[in-house]
């Protein structure tokens, strides 16, 4: 009976362990690619994807990511922090959700870490402890560090060079090389 217990104790420290093992040292989940394998692998497809976009305070900013992402139906889960007496609580609330619903990123909108950066660290880093990579589209004031987010998405549909914000946000979820900051357009 004691040996069984035992073997149960150390099956799931060895579990939890491998767990661990999921988060990438010095790097952000999402970002580890700096150039493209020569073995290519095929990832998780649009049709697949579960992208959670955590809204800014102003949700008038949030709309054309929204449309943009129905236009090439990329499941999007929204969590809207419009109208809430603290906007900042519901949105690390909101990625913590997100944890919990195991989507395939997490996009982060206006965030501003300023008033609270250990509660977004915490929030982020639930995130990246699940393996999750995290996007921020038009941060204020991102995290001092670095590793708890792959990407900044900087919105701009006027740049010539903008890169649909679908297909950044898929090279993200993979994790396929690309620069820590992208330009990306909510326009076909």
């Amino acid at each position: 009976m004691i040996a069984r217990r035992l073997a149960g104790l150390v099956t799931c420290a060895a579990a939890c362990l491998a767990l661990t093992a999921c988060t990438p040292a010095g790097k952000a989940v999402g970002d580890t690619q700096t150039k493209q394998p020569e073995v290519a692998h095929v990832g998780i497809q649009r049709n697949e994807a579960r992208i959670a976009l955590v809204g800014s305070p102003t949700a008038a900013a949030d709309e054309p990511v929204l449309d943009a992402m129905g236009d090439v139906d990329i499941q999007t889960v929204y969590v809207s922090a419009k109208d809430a007496k603290d906007p900042d609580a519901v949105m690390r609330q909101g990625v913590r959700d997100m944890v919990d619903r195991v989507v395939n990123l997490i996009v982060v909108s206006d965030l501003d870490v300023s008033a609270d950066a250990l509660g977004w660290d915490a929030a982020l880093g639930s995130a990246r402890e699940a393996g999750i990579p995290v996007a921020l589209l038009n941060p204020v004031h991102a995290p001092d560090d670095a590793t708890l987010y792959a990407a900044t998405l900087v919105l701009n549909d006027r740049a010539a060079d903008a890169v649909r914000i679908d297909d950044a946000m898929m090279t993200v979820l993979n994790d396929e090389p690309h620069e820590r900051q992208i330009v990306v357009t909510t326009l076909r």
